[in-house]
């Protein structure tokens, strides 16, 4: 049997979503057996067999349409003769589970500076998945960071290159140390799938942003900035209570 506990616990460590795909019952001639299991990623790939054949294609498929739910559940192939030369006359069923793991939403934050380390501590105990990005070893080492933090010690371009996107589960969080920086973080991650991107600034900083990226087809709309709920307060913990407060509201709202 091969090792599905290490692959899921690899993948939990990277903070990649996953589907666990187990044969919990099948009857007459089919592939796979009971307790057979495969994983799904959300781009296709998969580690492990269920059978093989239109049962492995059909696992692949309904796995990457459950990441994208996020519901767990169960289905049942038949494998009948058919004029369709996809299934073979085999004339047994399988019933599959499909357990999303590892689904819960993603913010990604970029700048471990002091709104970034605060944001990362009031999102603790939250329903977000909180990962931490940040070319600056003393930074985003720092002890003040929670332990159920992703630290990601990355350049945020190559970062943002091998990243898990996924347009409902992907929060971004632009905080870095540079107005530039953040320009360029920006014109990335608008070409990525995510339900929310956020950065700080001003209002005059934003409108500086737009008139530079005017034109190069990024929807700039879906950009919130000044990020956060306003409440008043201008210090890291007050800043970074407002974008949480913002992020929740987004994640538990309609949509």
């Amino acid at each position: 049997m091969w090792d599905w506990i290490g692959k899921l616990d690899e993948l939990r460590r990277q903070g990649q979503g996953a589907v666990l795909v187990t044969v919990i019952k099948s009857g007459g001639s089919t592939p796979g057996k009971s307790g057979a299991k495969m994983v799904v990623l959300a781009d296709g790939s998969f580690f492990g067999t269920v059978g093989g054949g239109p049962v492995e294609h059909h696992a692949r498929e309904e796995g990457m349409n459950r990441l994208q739910s996020g519901e767990s559940g169960t289905v049942e192939i038949s494998l009948k003769q058919s004029n369709d030369s996809d299934f073979p006359a085999c004339g047994g069923t399988v019933q599959l589970y499909l357990e999303v793991l590892n689904a819960e939403p993603r913010v990604y934050i970029f700048g471990a500076g002091h709104v970034g380390q605060a944001l990362s501590r009031v999102l603790q105990g939250t329903a977000f998945r909180v990962h931490l990005v940040d070319e600056r070893t003393e930074w985003i080492g720092a002890p003040e960071i929670p332990d159920g933090v992703v630290r990601h010690s990355s350049r945020w371009s190559d970062f943002i290159a091998q990243a898990a996107w996924c347009d409902r589960r992907s929060y971004v969080v632009i905080v870095s140390y540079n107005g530039a920086v953040d320009q360029e973080i920006l014109r990335e991650v608008l070409s990525r799938p995510s339900r929310y991107v956020g950065m700080i600034g001003s209002r005059a900083k934003w409108g500086k942003v737009k008139e530079n990226l005017a034109g190069v087809g990024l929807d700039l709309d879906r950009v919130r900035c000044p990020i956060g709920q306003d409440n008043g307060g201008g210090a890291p913990q007050e800043i970074a209570v407002a974008i949480a407060s913002e992020l929740l509201s987004v994640h538990y709202g309609p949509g």
